[in-house]
This record gives C-alpha cells, sequence and structure tokens, in this order.
C-alpha cells in the first residue's frame, strides 16, 4: 500500500464483442460522446524546468523533489506516455534506463529491474497507487490482467534498487508505483478511441463529477489485440481481449481528514499455446492452445489528514479478489486483504516515518495434469512494521537517511531489510548520493508445495524433468551498493547516473535427486533448492536536453553484467543461468520530440537492445535490434487531439524474448501502426 501516496499527488496534472461489424458503430457513438472536458494539460508541451521540479514518493513514502532523492529515481509522466505513442502499461517503461521490457507475444511481456527478467519476474515490486499487484502463485506481475487505461495515469515512478526497507518484501531490484490522476483532475465527459494493426479496437470512456466537498470519476475501457507471429511464421495465439469498469472518489470529511476510494472490476482473456509433453505424439509434445481467463474486484481505501507541525499520518486498506482459469491447467481463486498505516513527525534534525501492515491471503489453487497441488487450500500472509529517520547533518548540504522493516512470513519467518543512504549537495543543483542496501524475497505459492512437467529431456528413452518444491525454503536476499550523481550542469541539461554491485544469496536453483517411471515416462525428480549465489554490476545512465521550447531529447543507457557461482552440475548451472542470464547487456534509447508549431508535434523513439545474455544451449540465441517508432500529434482544437502512430518500423516483426519455464512457443513482434481520437465537447 502506499499510504505516503495520500499525501503526495499533483493536483495540478490534471462480456464486449470485439467483432469486426461494432468497430465502425462504437467509433461513431464516441464520435457523437458529449464531454466538458478531456485534459488540461496539453501533452504537446515540455518544459526542462518542469523534470527538475518534479516531486516523488516512492523512495521514502513521502513527498520529495527529485533532485533531493538519494535513489536511482526516474518518473514516466503522462505527457511522456502521450508522445511515446505506447497502449500497454509494459511499452510505458522500455525508456527507463536500468528496466528490461520484452514483448514475449501480444498479451505477454518480461519487465526486470537490473536483471532477472522474465515473464514472472520476482524481484521487482509493482504498485497501482501504492497497492501491491505482485502475484504470491508465481512470485512476479501479470501484465496483461494489470490493463489501467493510460489515460488515467498520472506518473509512474520507477525506483531502481532495493526498496524493501519501506515497500517491504519484493522489492528486491526496484519498485514500479503506478499513479493514476486524482478524479478532481479528470471532472467531464471524455473519450479515446484507437484503432490499428494490432490493436484492432481501443476504446476509452469516462465521465467525472463532483460531490459535496469531493469528486468522482467512473471509467470504462475494451480492448481487442490481434495475434502476433510464431518464429516459424504461424499464427502467434496470442490474441488478447480486455474489459474494465473503474471508479475513484474523493471526500473531504472534515477532522477525519479526506477519503479517497478506488475500485475495478476487470475481466481478461489472453490466449496462449503450450507445447506439452504428450507420450502418444510422435514428437513427445502436443501444441496446446487455450485461454487464460483473470476475473477480479480491487477496492482501496485511503483516510489522510495533515496536521500542525509538519505532522501527517494515513491508513489505507485494500480488498482483491481473483480468480484465474489457465485454460483446463490450472486455476486459482484468492482473496487477499491488506491494512497499511504510516505516522510522519519531526524532532529536532530529524524527519521520522513510522509505520505498520498486515497482509492475508486466502488462495485456492488447482492442478490438472501439468500442474500438481496436493493441498489446493492455503491460508498465509505476513505482518511487518517500519521505521525511516531522515537526518539532516548539514541544512542544504548533507542528508543520512536511515531505515529498516521488519517483517513475518507465514513461509520463512522473520525478515530484517535495512537501509542507509546519504546525500551530499555538491553545489547548487549537483548531488552526490550513496546508498547501502538489504533486502529479500518471499517464496510462492509454485515454489512452496507446486510440482510442474514442462519439458522433455530426451526421446530414448522418454525422459521429462519435473520440479517440485523443496523440503526447507528461504527468502533470496541481495546486498546494494549504490553510487549516483544528478544535476543540472547548464540551464537546458540534466543528467542522472547511477553506478552499482548487487550480491545475491539463497538464489532459486534446482538438482536432480533421481529417476522412475510414471505413464511411459522416466521422470527426473528435480526439487527446488535455494542456495544459489551471483553477482549484478551495472551502470545506468538519463540525459534530457532542451535547447529550444520546440525541442526536447531524452537519451538513456543501460549496461548490465550479471554472474553466478555455478555449482558443477550440468542440470543446476543451466538453471542457475536461465534465471539470471535473460537480460540484455546493454540498451540504448533516445526519444526525440519536435513541435514545428503550436498544437503540432513530432516523436521518435530509437531503441537499440542488445543479445540477451542466455547459455542455454538448447535454444536459439535472442539476437540484438534496433527499432523506430514515429508518432504525429495534432491538437485539433482544446477538445480534440489526433495522433497517427508507427511502431516497430525498421523489420517486418522481431523476437525480443526467447524459452519460458512454461513451454511456449517463441513469437515475433510486427511492425504495427494505430489511430488515436481523444475528444470532449462543452
Amino acid at each position: 500500500m502506499s499510504a505516503g501516496l495520500a499525501i503526495e499527488q499533483n493536483e495540478a496534472r490534471k462480456r464486449w464483442n470485439p467483432d469486426m461489424t461494432l468497430r465502425p458503430y462504437a467509433l461513431t457513438v464516441m464520435l457523437a460522446c458529449q464531454a466538458t472536458a478531456f485534459a488540461q494539460t496539453d501533452p504537446m508541451d515540455f518544459s526542462l524546468g518542469e523534470l527538475v521540479a518534479q516531486e516523488v514518493i516512492s523512495v521514502a513514502r513521502k513527498r520529495q523533489d527529485i533532485g533531493d532523492v538519494a535513489a536511482a529515481v526516474y518518473v514516466v509522466s503522462s505527457e511522456d506516455i502521450a508522445r511515446m505513442g505506447v497502449t500497454t502499461l509494459p511499452d510505458a517503461l522500455r525508456l527507463v534506463p536500468g528496466v528490461q521490457v520484452a514483448a514475449i507475444g501480444n498479451n505477454r511481456w518480461a519487465v526486470g529491474v537490473r536483471g532477472f527478467n522474465g515473464r514472472f519476474t520476482n524481484s521487482l515490486l509493482v504498485m497501482v497507487d501504492g497497492r501491491t499487484v505482485y502475484s504470491p502463485l508465481f512470485s512476479g506481475t501479470f501484465w496483461e490482467a494489470l490493463d489501467i487505461p493510460l489515460a488515467e495515469v498520472d506518473r509512474i515512478e520507477v525506483v531502481r534498487g532495493p526498496g524493501a526497507s519501506v515497500w517491504g518484501a519484493n522489492a528486491v531490484n526496484g519498485v514500479v508505483n503506478i499513479i493514476t490522476k486524482w478524479a478532481r483532475a479528470t471532472q467531464g465527459d471524455a473519450a479515446q478511441v484507437i484503432v490499428g494493426s494490432e490493436d484492432k479496437a481501443l476504446v476509452y470512456a469516462r465521465h467525472g463529477g463532483a460531490l459535496d466537498d469531493g469528486h468522482y470519476r467512473l471509467s470504462y475501457q475494451g480492448r481487442t489485440r490481434d495475434d502476433s507471429r510464431q518464429v516459424n511464421g504461424d499464427r502467434g495465439e496470442d490474441g488478447w481481449q480486455t474489459h474494465r469498469l473503474g471508479l475513484r472518489l474523493e471526500k473531504f470529511l472534515g477532522d477525519p481528514g479526506e477519503l479517497s476510494v478506488m475500485g475495478e472490476v476487470f475481466r481478461n482473456d489472453s490466449r496462449d499455446q503450450w507445447n506439452v509433453p504428450d507420450i502418444t505424439s510422435p514428437t513427445l509434445v502436443r501444441a496446446t492452445r487455450f485461454v487464460q481467463r483473470d476475473e477480479g474486484v480491487n477496492l482501496t481505501a485511503r483516510l489522510n489528514r495533515s496536521l500542525d507541525h509538519g505532522r501527517e499520518w494515513a491508513l489505507q486498506g485494500s480488498y482483491q479478489y481473483v480468480d484465474s482459469q489457465v485454460g483446463d491447467f490450472l486455476s486459482e481463486r484468492r482473496h487477499t486483504m491488506d491494512l497499511d498505516g504510516q505516522y510522519r513527525f519531526s524532532a529536532g534534525s530529524h524527519d521520522l516515518i513510522v509505520g505498520a501492515g498486515l497482509r492475508h491471503h486466502d488462495q485456492e489453487v488447482v492442478g490438472n495434469g501439468f500442474f500438481q497441488v496436493p493441498q489446493p487450500h492455503r491460508r498465509f500472509g505476513l505482518a511487518s512494521a517500519f521505521i525511516h529517520d531522515e537526518i539532516t547533518l548539514l541544512p542544504e548540504e548533507l542528508t543520512l537517511t536511515a531505515g529498516l522493516k521488519f517483517e513475518h512470513h507465514t513461509w520463512t519467518g522473520n525478515e530484517w531489510q535495512p537501509n542507509l543512504r546519504l546525500a551530499w549537495k555538491v553545489a547548487p543543483d549537483h548531488m552526490l548520493w550513496a546508498a547501502v542496501s538489504e533486502a529479500s524475497r518471499t517464496p510462492a505459492r509454485i515454489e512452496y508445495d507446486m510440482q510442474y512437467t514442462p519439458l522433455v529431456l530426451a526421446a530414448v528413452p522418454p525422459t521429462v524433468i519435473s520440479f517440485r518444491s523443496g523440503e526447507r525454503l528461504n527468502a533470496e536476499r541481495v546486498r546494494s551498493y549504490e553510487l549516483g550523481y544528478r544535476g543540472q550542469p547548464t540551464e537546458t541539461t540534466h543528467i542522472d547516473v547511477t553506478g552499482f554491485v548487487m550480491r545475491y544469496r539463497n538464489l532459486r536453483n534446482v538438482y536432480t535427486t533421481g529417476f522412475y517411471g510414471s505413464g511411459g515416462w522416466v521422470v527426473a525428480d528435480t526439487p527446488l533448492s535455494l542456495n544459489g549465489h551471483g553477482t549484478v554490476s551495472g551502470l545506468e545512465a538519463a540525459v534530457d536536453w532542451q535547447p529550444s521550447a520546440r525541442w526536447l531529447l531524452r537519451v538513456s543507457y543501460s549496461h548490465l553484467e550479471p554472474s553466478i557461482e555455478l555449482p558443477g552440475n550440468r542440470l543446476s548451472d543451466a538453471a542457475a543461468e536461465f534465471y539470471m542470464q535473460r537480460v540484455p547487456s546493454d540498451q540504448l534509447s533516445a526519444h526525440l520530440t519536435w513541435k514545428p508549431r503550436a498544437g503540432h508535434a513530432m516523436d521518435m523513439v530509437v531503441r537499440h537492445v542488445g543479445a540477451l545474455i542466455n547459455r542455454d544451449r538448447g535454444e536459439p540465441e535472442t539476437e540484438a535490434y534496433t527499432e523506430l517508432d514515429l508518432q504525429y500529434g495534432w491538437r485539433v482544437s482544446p477538445k480534440l487531439t489526433l495522433a497517427v502512430t508507427g511502431r516497430n518500423l525498421l523489420h517486418a516483426r522481431h523476437a525480443e524474448f526467447g524459452r519460458l519455464y512454461m513451454p511456449s512457443p517463441t513469437h515475433e513482434i510486427e511492425r504495427s501502426v494505430h489511430f488515436t481520437a481523444q475528444w470532449a465537447l462543452d
């Protein structure tokens, strides 16, 4: 949760059938929609001064100027999202230095920070308005089910490096906090329609109104997306349909403070294909097409109040219900309840925040054949408490931050997650910072008491590998060392550079205990172990340059060096490398915006992603690629904005990620174009 989120946001920022025959009708209805205002901020405007003056809350659960933060933090604003022309949250993160984004298909993504990338990246904590969306089933984020309308996103704060001293377990390599707009910043009726070669139809509509001492917003988004292609040219079987109804309201209650309520009902249908082991097939695998359906409800209530002498408190509670059906293979029904509170006060040179939280999961997981779950129903959770102290050593010059979070998890027991950060203002608009942090990752359900059989090892004799939980589970841990510089050497240039070394222990690995026969197969019994060790070091840099009011250039670069201590066993070595080394060693991107005249903007994004570091000898290498995105936007009037966007223009299609733990074929992402219209009428 983010009780601190309540103290922050920037108030000035202001079953659907996708049948082709309905698309022209939907477009006509949206064009006729009555409205009062779509957005007060023109996404074609930009200012380096605004960039330098940005506020963030995700580092310390309080508002801080980005120039004062002793952390590798980056903000993707709503204007950035509009100018990039992206339609999904993962694509909005592609230009953040140190973030690895790879499209596995048209409805699956691998999103990681500083390594360990995969569809279920387990070292990255993702939150929406401070509510964690990290899944305890696979230990990661189902991005396909997180289809939040980008029109409602105020900004995305990305913290690279551990954030566990304030946010807790699983904030190991980073934190992504998706912060939505206040209801009072989205008043009136508005609509947006996107049609194209990939997103066949994406419709968003909202209504915002006033209450006594408050405001509310109701919204709907529906999407249908086409299939990609497999590397052999076949259809990708990864079409995607989503529906979401959202609610947000804020109301001032007087002495108790301000109440915010956010809720959503969603449904996601995403197609997939697995090559499942089948003893009756000549190839010993059977291509199985299925639909993953995710349905659920989220409800969050937050109450906060500012007191005198800089004191403030916040309390947030949330409830989440998830019902997921992965074809006939696996189902999950889960109720999650979260309660979190914090209190901020000052004592001399100390700015202190203390808080505590409780999280409870009631989960039922049922497997069929491919997955085996001996005890479907489990209840588990964690209790936590933290303290965060920002100490002014020299006013306006030197600040020391110390933090500590204690957590008790049902499965792994007690974890202590400390943090020390030092910020030194060497000159006005120039800051050096350093940090030492520790964080832990708690095991997922699939690691705790599940078994699955994803791979055929040999044809003679027919041999499969069966992964199962180990006898003893530890929390994975990291100790991180970071050194950074953030500054503005000229009035038109802003620079952010971070170097880091992250040392891991208790990493996930596997080993083989023996073989047994079952159903005509020879089965390699492969339990999980948490005894690996590894290191990731690297460099991240971002430069923003605005030579005039009409030009803005943003360049980012990141370099990674992952290494692992190999156990010396062939299977364990391959598993360890597979876990750590599915990331590019180098990434470079440049985003150029040109405003030829008022109301017009041309955006060009060039992305280069190096070949994935992956020594999996059984699969082809995922090669380096360079791609180009272009967008032309025209603000026809204060009520209507049009844009045409081309993505991945340099290649007809290209692969971005390779083999998964789940036995899916490799997909290639195709060149695409889409048209956007957003408008409102008084």
